[in-house]
């Protein structure tokens, strides 16, 4: 009698939350698959989220009722960031939110567009190798090797920026990202790296390890136990020293300059800009990094970005001089 009962008050409790649902489609109408959908609750900064299916479908469901800010925070050259703020829930309601998706940076061009983006993601990237972790005669775990991004994990958390590193990306957007660093053969930064899953070979020594990427700068990171400079000159890569915490790489970055972007969003920072990372490496296949951004200047509070890299024996860095036979720089305009 008493389950009865219980399971009747139950039934008869009222519905508190809502749901958000659509379909995520290209500028063409075709079905986007595998994008991430998140719901932010304005009041509460609590954020759900969802993926699309194989056919575009994306389903946000248990929304508190309030107001939501909608985003599919697209990282790549193909699609622009969406937004849709001051989106109302209310209990027991599903927002229908068919959500099209504009041009990227890369607008559709001829050998760039769309078609080559989705030929690159489908191209079966071999597995990494298993087997233990190699180590450094010092008994240090050792990172060298040819990193890449694609097929690998990602978490890359919810930033919360200051008022004017919004307003900044959402010009950057509207002007098509005409001053992207990239596009004018500038270093793009670590953060950007690490959100736009470019590759990286990596070369450890017991008192250096440098990073190298196509068309970049190398990057240094100290392991000899130095400390940073008192007053750090700023720099497009900052000032990077290591220390290891077991077989955990802790690598912190300071004295940067305010020139590079964090996303191809064109999300800002600034000079206080401070950043944490945490390497591993599980076993010979498989790179962990966590990291930590900071900037009391662009940042509400520090970014948590996870990302996993993938081993890959057979790759390697291309050279590529930016600059070299360069035409297009010209013909950047914003709208």
């Amino acid at each position: 009698m008493l389950s009865v009962s219980l399971a009747a008050n139950l039934s008869a409790q009222p519905v508190v939350t809502g749901t958000i649902a659509g379909t995520i489609t290209d500028p063409d109408g075709h079905a986007v698959p595998r994008i991430l959908v998140q719901a932010a609750n304005v009041a509460t900064k609590v954020v759900y989220r969802a993926t699309a299916s194989a056919r575009g479908e994306y389903s946000i469901p248990q929304l508190p009722a309030g107001t939501y800010q909608l985003t599919t925070p697209v990282l790549t050259p193909g699609f622009r960031l969406f937004v849709r703020d001051d989106l109302q829930i209310t209990p027991g309601q599903t927002v229908k939110l068919d959500i099209r998706l504009e041009e990227g940076i890369a607008l559709n061009t001829l050998g760039d567009g769309r078609d080559f983006f989705a030929a690159r993601a489908a191209l079966a990237r071999p597995a990494p190798p298993t087997g233990v972790a190699p180590r450094m005669q010092d008994g240090r775990p050792d990172f060298s090797g040819y990193w890449a991004a694609d097929g690998a994990s990602s978490d890359l958390g919810v930033p919360e920026f200051e008022d004017w590193a919004v307003a900044l990306s959402r010009k950057r957007l509207a002007d098509d990202l005409k001053d992207l660093p990239q596009a004018r053969c500038l270093p793009t930064g670590i953060v950007y790296y690490v959100t736009n899953g470019t590759a990286q070979r990596v070369v450890q020594t017991p008192g250096l390890l440098v990073m190298f990427s196509e068309s970049q700068l190398p990057r240094q990171i100290f392991l000899d136990g130095r400390s940073h400079p008192s007053d750090p000159n700023p720099t497009w890569w900052g000032h990077s020293v290591g220390r290891w915490e077991g077989d955990t790489l802790v690598v912190d970055s300071i004295g940067f300059n305010d020139k590079t972007w964090l996303d191809l969003n064109g999300h800002p920072h600034s000079e206080m800009l401070r950043i944490v990372e945490r390497y591993r490496r599980p076993d010979l296949g498989h790179l962990e990094l966590d990291i930590t951004v900071e900037d009391s200047g662009a940042l509400k509070k520090p970014w948590i970005i996870k990302r996993t890299y993938n081993l890959d024996p057979k790759e390697d860095i291309m050279e590529s001089v930016c600059t070299e036979n360069e035409k297009d720089a010209q013909h950047v305009f914003s709208k």
